[in-house]
Parts: structure tokens; C-alpha cells; sequence
């Protein structure tokens, strides 16, 4: 059974309204799998392409708050998570992956409307390991100049770590039971905390097990290996990865999107693959795939580059686009301010306040664990279980109502948490939790679910090149700001941040059990009707 046999359009009336929303079929088991998966035996559990993809995504993303420390401490011999001897501060090297995101986002987003899923899907991962092993091939004598050679790679890298996310997030909404799809695509996001929280623990043992060398007898050079094999051992679930993506067949309803590409007489017909529209029965709508074929003609491709700038030169869907760009940039300029300065923050509160380098490096290490297992983990989770009976603008609007509460909490009460490591740890967990029990998790799923299949990679795409550009802003802004005027105002700041991204939010309908392709399909077909009778 492939996965296109749990596509939306294949369900009649009845099974859509009867099946439950927590019975996962085995195909889309299989798919979360491919999406998502930590697992690295996927030839015993088929579970492996989509959920690893977010899983490394998370671990090359969030790393890099570590490997800063340990290179801050190898080259220059300082116990911070401030470089201050290159640009920003080390800021432009923790912004370098957005950079590349950016780019990743928007160009594979568009390149899957395009080509369709299965001829992108895979090649982003591909470029995401080559990045990786030139990384870790870097060489010490470089000296400083290291940062600059890693922040170069890491940009190539961020290009991979980008075109996931909107190939990701396509491949599964495309193929979804509608009463699913939103526990679907949340648990394929979910991996990122798994990312943060397992890369916290490969990163304390392997500080355990260079104690000896580094604790005992002063040997610093050993970090070295320690970074290396930190980035490095990724790749592992990384190759497995791409020979399962590069495995996968084409959905149902792309496969009806290139039809109608090559053969717009069926927008008219309102018969086409996996969407089916209030006149059709699912039974007429296969029969016209088989007919017409689902090929990606260069007429198709052709088609498929107008497809986005049309669809979005109509302002009921370009305001759709302002709330899904604008809440994942403002969201992604707290989130990756608190997130990829999180050692900037644990030092100046008192976490991370050892002057001996592996003790320093070990409270780090813990401090990340602590907060990723306390909130990240729970966070996702809680999104996870409600996101099918709570409206996705609610959780949106509730997380960033309680961030904003708990930064007001943290820089109004700032010079006591200082003194009180335990209320410091609580208000951190509190902020990952509401991030991921929130907008972290639902400017992710909402560009997924609100935009039909015909530009869902690119909407998609957009939305999170626009939160990858807040959290460029917040990697080269936050370090040198809390430097210059304080970690203190820099948590006000983010308050206000919060405060303004809600409203975005109410420029996007609620897409719980919202099927975008059935209303894209309605409106061009009154559309083309329309052009219809004016040339009559």
C-alpha cells in the first residue's frame, strides 16, 4: 500500500466524518516515519525520512549555541558565549544557518510546486550533509579565521536545513486525512525538540568522556574533537534519510495539481486527482487522473511558475500570506533570541559561572538539557494532543499572550532571578513551553493547512524565510544588545515583540478541518465561469 491510499480525496462522506482523528493508518504511521522519524532501524520500523528530517534540522540549528562555547574556549581562550573578536560578536556565526534557510525556503518551496514533491524531495538533505562534513573538515590552524570558514559552510548548510521545511510540511499535508493533518504536521515539528534535547545529551556525553584529558589534565585541545564529532555524528541518520525520501512516490493531489497544469479544461470540470469538489464523487475524480495523465510537461512547469504570483495578487489570499509571514517573523526574532542565545542568557544569570573550562562547558550543557526537556518537550506535546480540538489560532494566540507575560516577569524581576538559579530555570522552562504550546508549533502547521497544494510549497516556503529572517536579526542583534544596554532590556524588548504579533494572527482563518484545494477549486472555477460569460 503506498501512501497516496489515505490521501484526503480518496475518503467518502462517511468515512471522513466517522473516523477518528487519533486512528493512525499504517501508511500514515509510515509516513510520519519518513517525515520525521529518530529512528535509525528503518528497515525494521519503516520509520525514518520525514521526522529525522526535523530531528537533524534541530540539532544542526540549536548546536551551533554550544559550539560557539567550545570554540570561544579552544581559540581564544575565553568562557563565553560572546565572541568578541569577530563581527557581532559571534552573532553573524549563529545567524550564518538562518541565512541559509532563507534561500532553502523560498527556492526548494518553489521548485516543489514546480517539479512536484518526489523530483525535489531528499536533495535538500543531500546538501544539508555535504555542508556538514566540510564543517567538521575544518582546520584549527585557521585560528580565528575558523569562525569565518565555519559561518561560510554553515550558510550551504542552513540551504538544506531551509528547503525542509517546506518540503516537509507539503509532503505530509498533501497526503493527510483532514481530521489528522494538523497531529500529523505537528508531530513532524515536534522532532525539533527532540533535536535540541538529544543534542544537549550527545554533547554531555561526550563531555563525560573527554573528562579525564580536558578536567584533569588541562589537555583544551581535545575540544577540538569534541565539536567535530558533536556536528558530525548527524550524518548517520542524515544518509539514511535521503535513500528514503528519494524512495518516495508522488501524492495524489500533486499528481491533480500537474494534471490541471497540463490540462486547465479540468478546473471547469471540477474532476481532479485527490480534491474533491462539491459536485464530484471521488470514484469520477480517479478515473480522470487515469485519463489524463499526471506528467510535469514543460506546459505544467510553465503553468506552475504563474501559479503563486496569481494567486497571491488577490488580497483575500495576499492578507493570508501578511499573518503567516508576519507571526513567524516577529515569533522567530524572540524565539532564536532566547533560543541561540541561551548561553548568553544561562552566564549572565548565574547558571554557567565555573572559571574551569570543562566545568564551565558541562553547566551549559545541562542548562540546555534542563530547559529543552522542562518546556521544548512538553510544549510540542501539549500542541500535539489539542491541536485537533482547540482552534490553531487559539494555541497561537494563548502562547504568545503567556510569553509575553513571562518576559515581562523576567525583566521586571531581573536583579532577584539573578540570585535565584531555581525561579531563573522555571520562568526558561515556562517560555520554551508556551513557545512550542504556541506559536513556535502553529506559524509551522497554519502555512501547511491554509494554502492549497498548487502553492503550498511556496507559501510555506515564504512564511518561514520571513521567520528565518527574525531569527537572522535576533542572532546578530541579541548578542552585541546584551553587551551594550543589558540582558535585562533586551527581555523587554521581547516583550513588546510578543505583544505585536498577535494581531497578525487574526488575518488567518482557522484551518482546523479547512480543505484549501476545495475552495481553491471552487473560486476558479467561478472564475473561469465568469471570464466565460465576459467573452460571450
Amino acid at each position: 500500500m503506498t501512501a497516496d491510499a489515505f490521501d484526503e480525496g480518496n475518503l467518502t462522506d462517511a468515512e471522513r466524518s466517522n473516523e477518528s482523528r487519533w486512528r493512525l493508518s499504517w501508511p500514515e504511521l509510515k509516513l510520519l516515519g519518513i517525515a520525521s522519524s529518530t529512528s535509525l532501524y528503518y528497515n525494521l520500523f519503516l520509520l525514518n525520512a520525514t521526522t529525522v528530517g526535523f530531528f537533524i534540522d534541530a540539532y544542526d540549528l540549536f548546536n551551533i549555541n554550544l559550539v560557539v562555547v567550545i570554540l570561544n574556549v579552544l581559540v581564544n581562550g575565553k568562557l563565553s558565549g560572546t565572541i568578541s573578536d569577530i563581527p557581532l560578536q559571534g552573532g553573524v556565526l549563529k545567524a550564518a544557518a538562518n541565512i541559509g534557510c532563507v534561500i532553502g525556503q523560498i527556492g526548494f518551496g518553489l521548485a516543489g510546486d514546480v517539479f512536484g514533491r518526489k523530483a525535489v524531495y531528499g536533495y535538500e538533505m543531500t546538501v544539508t550533509s555535504i555542508a556538514t562534513v566540510i564543517i567538521i573538515a575544518g582546520p584549527l590552524y585557521l585560528g580565528t579565521g575558523l569562525f569565518t570558514y565555519i559561518t561560510i559552510f554553515r550558510v550551504l548548510m542552513g540551504i538544506g536545513i531551509g528547503g525542509d521545511y517546506p518540503m516537509s510540511a507539503s509532503v505530509v499535508a498533501d497526503r493527510a486525512n483532514i481530521r489528522r493533518r494538523g497531529t500529523m504536521v505537528t508531530f513532524i515539528f515536534s522532532m525539533q525538540g527532540w533535536g535540541s534535547f538529544i543534542g544537549g545529551i550527545v554533547f554531555i556525553v561526550l563531555m563525560a568522556i573527554y573528562k579525564k584529558g580536558i578536567h584533569f589534565h588541562g589537555h583544551i585541545s581535545q575540544l577540538n574533537s569534541v565539536w567535530r564529532i558533536y556536528t558530525g555524528i548527524i550524518l548517520i541518520p542524515a544518509i539514511v534519510t535521503i535513500i528514503q525520501r528519494r524512495l518516495m512516490t508522488e501524492s495524489t493531489r500533486m499528481k491533480g495539481v500537474q494534471a490541471m497544469r497540463g490540462d486547465p479544461t479540468l478546473v471547469a470540470k471540477g474532476k481532479v486527482a485527490g480534491i474533491k469538489s462539491l459536485e464530484s464523487e471521488s470514484s469520477s475524480v480517479d478515473k480522470e487522473v487515469e485519463d489524463t495523465g499526471v506528467s510535469a510537461t514543460s506546459t505544467a512547469r510553465a503553468a506552475a511558475w504563474r501559479d503563486a504570483r496569481v494567486y497571491f495578487s488577490e488580497w483575500r489570499h495576499f492578507k493570508i500570506l501578511i499573518g503567516t509571514t508576519m507571526s513567524w517573523f516577529l515569533l522567530d526574532i524572540i524565539f532564536y533570541g532566547i533560543s541561540l542565545n541561551q548561553s548568553i542568557f544561562i552566564s549572565a544569570l548565574g547558571l554557567a559561572n565555573s572559571k574551569d573550562p570543562w566545568e564551565y562547558l558541562w553547566q551549559q550543557g545541562v542548562a540546555n538539557i534542563i530547559i529543552a526537556i522542562g518546556g521544548f518537550l512538553p510544549g510540542y506535546y501539549f500542541t500535539l494532543f489539542t491541536i485537533e480540538y482547540l482552534s490553531r489560532k487559539k494555541i497561537q494566540i494563548m502562547g504568545l499572550t503567556m510569553n509575553a507575560i513571562i518576559f515581562a516577569i523576567m525583566a521586571g524581576k531581573y536583579n532577584t532571578l539573578k540570585h535565584h538559579s531555581s525561579g531563573l530555570i522555571a520562568c526558561f522552562i515556562f517560555l520554551q513551553f508556551f513557545f512550542n504550546f504556541g506559536a513556535n508549533a502553529t506559524t509551522f502547521v497554519i502555512p501547511a493547512e491554509v494554502y492549497p497544494t498548487r502553492v503550498r510549497g511556496f507559501g510555506h516556503g515564504l512564511s518561514a524565510a520571513c521567520g528565518k529572517c527574525g531569527a537572522i536579526i535576533a542572532s546578530l542583534a541579541v548578542s552585541i544588545m546584551s553587551t551594550n544596554v543589558g540582558p535585562q532590556n533586551v527581555l523587554w524588548l521581547f516583550f513588546g515583540i510578543a505583544v505585536i504579533c498577535i494581531p497578525f494572527t487574526f488575518l488567518i482563518p482557522e484551518t482546523k478541518d479547512r480543505d484549501a484545494d476545495v475552495i481553491d477549486l471552487e473560486e476558479r472555477r467561478v472564475a473561469a465561469a465568469a471570464a466565460g460569460h465576459e467573452k460571450a
